[in-house]
Parts: structure tokens; C-alpha cells; sequence
């Protein structure tokens, strides 16, 4: 495939994400598809598929409206694709989770094998955990 089509999945994921658009994230993934957080967090480590999108739905039913983004710059070379983005969704907290992300995708046979995400753990923490 080529970056472009890497690209616009990359966003693809993000939008579907952003939507809790489970069925565009499973349809866009390999089978053995794992994202990576950063192990600071409550969140953090390699998930595999199912647990990745179990926990992202747990996410959204903890927000108090819809989560937005707004994406920076795509860089894509060979079977990868950066992405720089800022996220921001109101939680039933009542705390904002206004967050700056890089997210590192990677891609085999058309569609995303895995993906690593960085984050700030500092806001992650004070938003999110317990």
C-alpha cells in the first residue's frame, strides 16, 4: 500500500476512535492488531485488540459529551505513519482532559498492525485514575 492510503487510515482510526466507532477500528486492523500506552498510567502497556477497544469504550462511558481532535502533521515513510494530534473531551468528573498526543502507526498488508501512543502521563493520571 502506499503512505497515502497508510495516512488516511491513520486518520481513519483516529476519527472512529474519537466516535466509539468499534466496527471502522476492527474492519481498518489486523487480526493480532496491539496498541501501546505508556506504562505510567493505569492504562499503559501492549493490548491486544479486544482489550484495546474494551478499554476505549470504558473511556467513553466515562466522558460527559463528545471527544474532539484536532490533528497536526501525518508523516509517513515506508509502513509507518506519525501523527501529531490534541484531544479534548469533558469527563463525568467534571475534570477536562485537553491532550496533546504523538502516535506511532504501523501498517502491514493494508491495514494497521499496531500503534504506540505518547501522551502526558502527569494529565492521564490526574484525569483518569481512581
Amino acid at each position: 500500500m502506499t503512505v497515502e492510503h497508510n495516512k488516511r487510515l491513520a486518520r481513519e482510526f483516529l476519527e472512529a476512535s474519537c466516535v466509539g466507532d468499534e466496527q471502522t477500528m476492527r474492519d481498518i486492523t489486523t487480526d493480532d492488531f496491539t496498541w501501546w500506552l505508556l506504562p505510567s498510567t493505569p492504562f499503559g502497556g501492549t493490548h491486544a485488540k479486544d482489550d484495546f477497544l474494551a478499554m476505549l469504550k470504558q473511556t467513553f462511558a466515562n466522558a460527559d459529551g463528545p471527544f474532539t481532535i484536532e490533528f497536526g502533521d501525518f508523516t509517513a515513510e515506508d509502513d509507518r505513519v506519525s501523527v501529531t494530534a490534541q484531544g479534548n473531551v469533558k469527563m463525568k468528573n467534571g475534570k477536562v482532559y485537553d491532550g496533546h498526543y504523538h502516535i506511532l502507526f504501523y501498517f502491514r498488508d493494508g491495514k494497521i498492525s499496531s500503534g504506540r501512543e505518547y501522551f502526558d502521563s502527569a494529565l492521564v493520571l490526574d484525569v483518569f485514575a481512581p
